[in-house]
């Protein structure tokens, strides 16, 4: 097992209820191919909606996955907390699996501070939950998806006949699908609205910022790089000391090893110090880019919903054309 220190973040979303969050015991789970990482996601609350007071559950990053395509679906139009990237190389090193951890704590502590995503099912779902119930709300929603699918065209495909039939019947309806679909694209106007103006403008700020802070970001790994490096060096440093004394006489020898543990000592405080400025400041950072694109990803959302509608309304308008005319 993993050590890892859970760091307590209570969030009061009401007066007087408490939602604390923290994700611990990072454990590497199978070998091989199928090999992953599990997190202990432990819950402590006094809110009505949790069966208990404290409990806790297992998740893999998968879950976590999963419960923020949910809330994405769930609650659209929300800023939806950002995960942790995927990664393939090194996911299972310690220093990678901490800052993950971290990364999914913080995505959950947010969460639970937004007043809507707290209030979706699946987040109470995925904090309490065994993991058959984890299961069985996957497979749910994976079937209430398919269901809030909109069907392609409205033709009805004969259940009788050849197959050529079906096949051309099939054919002949997406064609007429696709070509009022294009003619509805081509004439329809999405009006432009006072709210789309300010939030073109926070769309273009967002931008602005978000190149900002991966500037930021990019110095922030190069200085990180360097004082690893540094780290690397005094260690060696200090290694070539110790295996000098061995080869001398007293009272030289004596002098070279203390010059090499001074130096292997040295090292270790500069390896410490880069773990604490990654926690303190380039882990922030980079949470700070990835909520960036969290909100472009939610405007973006309200873009395609909004020309979606225009081409309904561009759609309806022809039909009603057409039928005015037959």
């Amino acid at each position: 097992m993993m050590d890892s220190q859970a760091h307590v973040g209570p969030t009061e979303s009401t007066e007087g209820q408490v939602l604390t969050i923290t994700v611990s015991d990072p454990k590497k789970e199978s070998e091989g191919m199928n090999s992953y990482v599990s997190y202990k996601v432990n819950t402590a609350t006094n809110r009505e909606e949790f069966s208990y007071g404290q409990f806790g559950v297992i998740r893999r990053y998968s879950d976590f996955a999963w419960l923020s395509d949910r809330l994405a679906r769930d609650v659209p139009g929300a800023i939806v907390p950002p995960l942790p990237d995927k990664a393939v190389v090194g996911r299972f090193g310690a220093d990678f699996v901490e800052s993950r951890r971290r990364q999914l704590e913080r995505f959950l502590q947010q969460t639970a501070e937004h007043e809507e995503l707290s209030k979706s099912h699946y987040f109470q779902t995925f904090l309490q939950a065994d993991d058959a119930g984890l299961l069985n709300a996957k497979a749910e929603a994976k079937v209430q998806e398919k269901l809030n699918e909109p069907r392609r065209n409205n033709t009805q495909v004969p259940g009788d006949g050849t197959l050529a039939t079906r096949v051309g019947a099939w054919l002949e309806g997406s064609v007429a699908s696709l070509s009022a679909s294009m003619q509805a694209s081509q004439t329809a106007h999405v009006p432009q609205t006072s709210e789309d103006e300010i939030l073109e403008s926070e769309l273009a700020h967002v931008a602005n910022l978000e190149a900002q802070t991966q500037n930021v970001s990019k110095h922030a790994q190069t200085l990180a790089k360097r004082n690893r490096d540094v780290a690397n060096g005094l260690f060696e440093f200090g290694l070539a000391f110790t295996l000098l004394g061995q080869t001398e006489h007293a009272p030289l020898n004596d002098a070279l090893t203390k010059l090499g543990s001074c130096a292997d000592q040295l090292s270790l405080l500069a390896t410490e110090h880069v773990a604490r400025e990654d926690a303190a400041f380039r882990d922030p950072v980079d949470d700070q880019i990835r909520h960036l694109a969290s909100v472009k990803a939610a405007l973006g959302q309200r873009q395609k919903h909004k020309h979606a509608v225009a081409l309904a309304e561009a759609d309806l308008s022809q039909r009603k054309q057409a039928a005015a005319g037959g």
